[in-house]
């Protein structure tokens, strides 16, 4: 079985399921192909993951985002990129950072929004909306790089400029399941193009995206322990 596949051996691949070639099949519609496997593949990882939070092993940095704090500034920005907010934590003007509890708007159903914990502090709850943050109340200070938020991302593209050295780039999740990605190039394309296979490969598809999603949901077999940090009062 091939694994660690680089983005040429997924051109070839690809080429090869479809009986199609870079004439018939260019690389730029290949790489939007691709691009658009690796976002299927991620999300079915990320759905599956469980206490050990998936990143593409091409990103370079942590899921890790630090921004500062502005006194009365409630809203603060996310980048799209952000797919799922898996925690938050805001330091306070002693350097002691506090975990953040996160709140829906469904949760607050006894007065408007604009009511709710509107004197600024020291914040203790999150509500995400839109590409925002809100935090409950408002800072009543500013300062440098104190909201943390840990996140889960989407997939690190291919560029499909060979030469930029993408041809050598090779997908960011289990080398098992590499070739998902060049039977979905040639599934689509088969669908496209009315072509008979499309249906046996929709069939490997399946097999191989069940066992992935199975890999996933139980890679963290060390994680028995449970970790609680002592209760915190926030008066």
């Amino acid at each position: 079985m091939m694994t660690l596949m680089t983005f040429s051996q997924i051109q070839t691949k690809a080429w090869f399921l479809s009986s199609s070639n870079s004439t018939s099949f260019p690389l730029s519609t290949l790489t939007v192909e691709a691009n658009n496997a690796l976002d299927r593949l991620t999300s079915l990882i990320i759905q599956a993951d469980g206490r050990w939070e998936f990143d593409d092993a091409n990103n370079t940095d942590l899921p890790i985002a630090v921004t500062d704090l502005v006194s009365g500034q409630q809203d603060y920005s996310l980048l799209v990129s952000h797919l799922e907010i898996t925690r938050m934590e805001i330091m306070d003007t002693n350097s002691t950072w506090h975990k953040l509890i996160p709140i829906d708007q469904a949760d607050v159903y006894n007065q408007a929004m604009t009511d709710f914990l509107n004197a600024p502090g020291l914040p203790i709850y999150y509500d995400k909306l839109a590409n925002s943050i809100f935090l409950y109340p408002a800072p009543n200070y500013s300062q440098a790089s104190s909201l943390k938020v840990y996140f889960q991302r989407g997939p690190n593209y291919f560029l499909g400029d060979n030469s930029s050295g993408d041809n050598s780039k090779v997908p960011g999740f289990n080398s098992i399941y590499h070739e998902l990605i060049p039977l979905w190039i040639a599934y689509n394309f088969a669908v496209a193009n009315g072509k008979q296979n499309a249906a046996n490969l929709l069939d490997e598809i399946q097999r191989k995206e069940d066992a992935l999603v199975t890999d996933y949901a139980l890679r963290a077999k060390d994680d028995h322990i449970r970790l609680k940090s002592r209760p915190h009062s926030w008066r």
